[in-house]
């Protein structure tokens, strides 16, 4: 596997490349409290508890391993700057804190934002200065199902599929020094027709006088440069005048890189680096293609979960082994379910060529807070990840969590629709499935949940597309449409299914769908039955299997909670494609 030129490890935001940062990842002080004690905690220094950051106090891995709810908990920590990295601006960034996020410096308050699911940033610069300085953070959650929370549980136990819920900084947290004048944001929009890049930037600053410089290398050789005034804010580059063009393509992730800097009068104010794949997905005659060629999607159903650090993966390495593991299976792809992942994941994705379907975690309650809420989140999200060329597909509602009466309530039908709309202006280039797995409203693929356990009973119930379109999906008693929509010739393609609970040690009090098995032998034949079955209908582009590992109590991975395979792994890729295309 080749690294981008500019990899370094453990970086969190690899898309923007910066050389000047400080990871603060490790021991903070930690303590539980109330809303009301911020004057007594703001100023930091409280030693109750020690944590390991980034991962939760509810993990064995954060040193505290305690479940029990707490609706405020507050990080304290001394950070050492020197006069140099002073000369600029300092952010301060929290790739995820759920909930509600609150910062002091010095004992001054910087700001708060809220969300648990795209990039916090603090401007800090003025309440710093040379030497020690603390920094105080105070987060604030709850159990409210008006705002976003995927797996997390809403009560004091799980229960079905949802667990120990996410408190706190759950996601890397560092510090970025950069100049006064300094790109804030990139977008890069490559196209395989035209050949060429487009790129917009976005500066914070002045950016009078300075001047943007732009290259483009592949595997270090020279592809395009341009030059333009900072203030232009757009480039667009040929990428076929050195080098025939390089596709990014499933299994194999050829990426090029950007390297923009800001310039004045011959002097670098700024430098990023960022990288890009050319590929393009598109829809017609009831199929998904990729760079023009029809693309079967075998994707594996990714939670995220690790047994010691829940949401947050316990290294860069664990990032990589789930990829690996799935790609040696046969799976070309994953849906990241209820969880915006880390970006290092999906630029381990990015260079392998591995599918991402992006979802974002369900609200729970539609209300007009939830609803504003939700929007706000999953824009944020789709703009900070959408330069990444492995997400194919957007899916912002899942199984109608969260709008529980879009079969036939106008308001929530409203909902889901400006959800798909809103994601496509933003990004118009992927597909969007606006309510994955049922009750579809507008939508570029249809999308099917079905967890019935016998392959050939799965194949009789939907071997024509008329069936697909019109049935009663098992236990659930949810149809293909909400009403008023109907199938207008989009793919098809089965998100869900499979999830038989399995485990060779004990069953009885573990959750999967179906009658559990116990032995090998018995899950691999019913594994295959049902990959056949989908496999063997024509009009279908592709699957998505539950799920990759075991999650708490849910035991239908086929992989454990320590993420190490529960069979051989040569053995499942012949299962994938004995049956498959």
């Amino acid at each position: 596997m080749d690294h981008i030129r500019f990899y370094q490890k453990e970086y969190p935001r690899p898309q923007l490349f910066r050389d000047s940062y400080q990871l603060l990842n490790g021991q903070w002080d930690f303590a539980f409290g109330k809303a009301e004690e911020a004057d007594d905690l703001r100023c930091g220094g409280f030693s109750d508890l020690k944590i390991t950051v980034p991962f939760t106090y509810q993990t064995p891995a954060s040193g505290i391993d305690r479940q029990d709810r707490q609706d405020v908990v507050w990080y304290s920590r001394q950070v050492e700057l020197t006069p140099n990295q002073l000369q600029g601006r300092v952010l301060l960034h929290f790739e995820g804190s759920d909930y509600e996020t609150t910062l002091w410096v010095n004992g001054q308050l910087v700001g708060s934002d809220s969300g648990a699911y795209h990039r916090i940033s603090f401007d800090c610069s003025r309440y710093l200065h040379p030497g020690s300085n603390t920094l105080a953070v105070k987060i604030t959650d709850d159990y409210s199902t008006e705002k976003p929370r995927g797996k997390q549980r809403w009560k004091d136990e799980n229960f079905e599929c949802w667990y120990v819920d996410t408190t706190g900084i759950w996601k890397t947290v560092w510090l970025e020094f950069v100049p006064q004048t300094y790109v804030a944001s990139l977008r890069l929009e490559p196209s395989r027709l035209e050949e060429a890049l487009e790129v917009f930037w976005q500066l914070d600053g002045n950016p009078e006088d300075l001047q943007a410089e732009l290259t483009v290398t592949f595997r270090g050789q020279p592809v395009a440069a341009a030059r333009a005034a900072a203030t232009q804010g757009q480039l667009k580059l040929k990428l076929t005048e050195q080098l025939p063009l390089q596709l990014w393509e499933v299994g194999n992730g050829r990426l090029y890189e950007l390297e923009l800097k800001l310039v004045s009068k011959d002097q670098t104010v700024d430098t990023v680096q960022s990288y890009f794949g050319v590929r393009d997905i598109t829809i017609r005659d009831a199929q998904i293609f990729l760079n023009g060629k029809p693309l079967y999607q075998k994707l594996i159903l990714d939670q995220g979960y690790w047994k010691d650090t829940h949401l947050t993966a316990p290294s860069e390495e664990a990032l990589l082994k789930d990829i690996t593991d799935m790609m040696a299976m046969g799976f070309n792809g994953a849906r990241k379910h209820q969880k915006v992942d880390d970006d290092r994941a999906l630029y381990y994705a990015d260079i392998l060529g591995y599918i991402i379907w992006a979802e974002m975690p369900s609200m729970y309650d539609n209300t007009p807070k939830s609803r504003a809420v939700f929007e706000r989140e999953w824009l944020l999200a789709v703009e900070q990840l959408r330069n990444h060329p492995c997400i194919l597909v957007w899916v912002p509602l899942n199984e109608s969590w969260g709008i529980r009466e879009v079969a036939f309530d106008p308001v929530q039908q409203d909902f889901a629709n400006r959800m798909y709309h809103k994601t496509k202006a933003v990004d118009a280039t992927r597909p969007v499935i606006t309510n994955d797995g049922w009750e579809h409203t507008i939508s570029d693929i249809i999308t099917i949940h079905e967890y019935l356990q016998d392959g050939q009973v799965v194949h009789e119930k939907y071997d024509t597309v008329e069936k697909c379109c019109t049935a009663i999906y098992s236990d659930y008693k949810k149809t293909t449409f909400a009403q008023g929509y109907g199938y207008r010739g989009q793919p098809i393609l089965f998100s869900e299914f499979g999830g038989t609970a399995f485990d060779r040690d004990a069953v009885g009090g573990s959750w999967g769908y179906g009658q559990a098995v116990t032995d090998d032998a018995d899950f691999l034949n019913r594994f295959e039955s049902l990959i056949g079955a989908i496999d063997q209908l024509p009009f279908s582009c592709g699957y998505c299997y539950t799920q990759l590992t075991d999650v708490q109590q849910e035991v239908n991975g086929l992989e454990d909670v320590d993420h190490n395979p529960k069979f051989d792994i040569a053995t499942i890729r012949r299962i994938l494609e004995k049956c498959g295309r």
